[in-house]
């Protein structure tokens, strides 16, 4: 099996952003090939200054470079037709919207799989991933410069190395697959601070009204709703349980049952959820309880 990480650069971020150069390294056995495969891409437009600024591609590099329609088959190229071939990219999603409608495989997103695999790290841009982890290139001139295709793919796949001393290759294509997980925000009014410290209006407003943060974070603050909602359950687990256990009379059960409506519903366990059902078997179990030791029935008198 060959992972090849890779990276484009582009003309910029909006819908009309075209390739303007491929970079890829392939993995094959644990190790990191340093041979690249890279190619500039000449698009349709010019290249504006501003993201010339970024990568320092100009118009004149890509002036007899091939157009994008025969420039990505760079990528599929393969010693052997019948090796299994996955990608993997740094947030991957973005290599992926001009990829997918060309190439089918599984990819790894290193920037979820790093996000999972260390939640508390300050950022998880691939260069601070890079000094955090203290990825050590065998020759530092393969890394250089950033943001240039084939140095961040190397980056790239030296980070990918590294999370897999700590999970398997199917691991990292199922993370990479679900939406990226958020321990903290980075962004707004709760900027550096974990989503618990969010009020429930505006985990409400992430995760059903109309923003620009995208699904990922949608995603996130309605987990974060589910995590809140599951804590108030098992709070009133933990309470009523114990009560439950220790009710001196079946009187005291029934009146238990037929109050507790209210409550219940307030902690979000409804009838039929396995929380309820484990509250009615407490009742069950401690009535049986009681009435084998001499106290009466529901609704028996005295």
């Amino acid at each position: 099996m060959i992972i090849r990480p890779c990276d484009v650069e582009t003309t910029g971020l909006d819908e009309r952003a075209e390739v303007i150069e491929i970079g890829a390294h392939d993995i094959r056995d644990g190790t990191l090939y340093s041979l690249p495969r890279r190619t500039f891409v000449k698009p349709a437009a010019p290249i504006p200054p501003s993201s010339s600024g970024i990568h320092h591609i100009t118009d004149a590099d890509v002036a007899d470079a091939p157009a994008w329609n025969t420039a990505w088959r760079i990528l599929v190229e393969m010693e052997d037709d019948g090796e299994e071939l996955k990608f993997a990219a740094h947030m991957a999603s973005y290599e992926r919207q001009f990829l997918d409608p060309l190439i089918k495989a599984d990819w790894i997103c290193t920037w979820k799989c790093s996000l999972r695999q260390w939640p508390d790290l300050d950022s998880h841009s691939l260069q601070a991933l890079r000094y955090a982890l203290k990825l050590e290139p065998s020759d530092p001139s393969l890394t250089m410069p950033p943001h240039r295709a084939a140095p961040d793919a190397y980056v790239c796949g030296l980070l990918l190395l590294e999370l897999l001393k700590h999970q398997t290759v199917e691991t990292l294509v199922q993370w990479s697959s679900e939406p990226a997980v958020f321990t903290k925000f980075d962004f707004g009014q709760f900027d550096g601070k974990p989503l618990s410290a969010a009020d429930d209006g505006y985990m409400d407003w992430l995760a059903n009204k109309e923003h620009k943060m995208g699904e990922d974070w949608r995603w996130n603050a309605r987990r974060e709703i589910e995590r809140r909602a599951g804590a108030k359950r098992k709070e009133a687990l933990d309470l009523l349980l114990p009560a439950i256990a220790g009710a001196a009379t079946v009187a005291d059960l029934e009146n238990w049952y037929h109050g507790s409506g209210p409550y219940l519903a307030r902690h979000g366990i409804l009838v039929g959820s396995d929380e309820y059902q484990s509250l009615i078997s407490a009742c069950a179990a401690r009535k049986k309880s009681l009435i084998e030791g001499g106290q009466p029935q529901f609704g028996a008198t005295s």
